[in-house]
């Protein structure tokens, strides 16, 4: 019931009742932050002063919390449990696609957290079938980055198949350029450049620059995968779920 009246709220245009309304169901929003003609399906809201979110939004969350002077840009689609934080003068540009899958495709609790004067910049996509985390400034520059928190990995012969889960955290002033692909599990340390076009498949611990690497082999096998990681069986999932995360 309250996520439906705070999507009918939000799409109030004058900001001052569209707050006040917003409030009067338990949002907690200061009346120094705007909020535009954005659909908002959330079942808690956390706006502090000069925070914004502009024009033709579809959020669709568990969670969302923007410190103060932090901003959500215009065309962005936020869909599924998942609970969204932006830190001090941090934001999320344009017609960028953060989503999630639901349960039983999904389990727990998943976050999108930007820290300090961290932006994610235009046409980006980031999966968040587990959590992703960025840093103090920093910045997905550029368009056309994909981040992803899963993957799957298939058996030579038949029908097994495992989906393999992983979070994404990135440091401290760390540049992502345009068009580079995460995959699930990956952690950055602070200080580094990652040129365009590139593929970040394992750690980056040492600061500096990456670039993209060349295709190689990898001799390996499903039974092989299943032994590296950990499998999860405390929630109803409808397929095989490993995890690089020991939890």
């Amino acid at each position: 019931m309250k996520s439906t009246l705070t999507a009918i709220f939000g799409l109030i245009p004058i900001n001052f009742f569209k707050i006040f309304l917003l409030k009067s169901i338990g949002h907690k929003i200061s009346y120094k932050s705007k909020i535009g003609f954005s659909f908002l399906m959330v079942n808690k809201i956390e706006l502090e002063s000069h925070a914004k979110i502009k024009h033709f939004n579809f959020i669709k969350i568990e969670t969302l919390v923007l410190k103060e002077g932090s901003f959500i840009g215009n065309f962005n689609i936020f869909k599924g449990p998942i609970n969204v934080v932006l830190e001090k003068k941090s934001g999320v540009s344009k017609q960028n696609k953060i989503r999630r899958a639901y349960s039983p495709i999904t389990r727990g609790l998943a976050t999108l957290t930007l820290g300090y004067n961290t932006i994610i910049v235009s046409n980006h996509f980031l999966d968040l079938t587990r959590s992703i985390y960025l840093g103090d400034n920093s910045i997905i520059a550029g368009i056309g980055t994909k981040m992803w928190t899963h993957g799957y990995y298939h058996a030579n012969i038949g029908a097994d198949r495992i989906r393999i889960d992983g979070e994404i955290k990135i440091g401290n002033n760390v540049y992502i350029g345009s068009s580079c692909i995460f995959n699930p599990g990956v952690n950055i340390t602070d200080a580094i450049h990652v040129g365009a076009g590139s593929v970040i498949s394992k750690n980056l611990e040492k600061p500096g620059m990456y670039v993209g690497q060349g295709l190689r082999y990898i001799e390996n096998d499903i039974e092989k995968i299943k032994n590296k990681l950990l499998k999860v069986d405390d929630f109803d999932l409808v397929e095989q779920v490993y995890t690089k995360e020991w939890e």
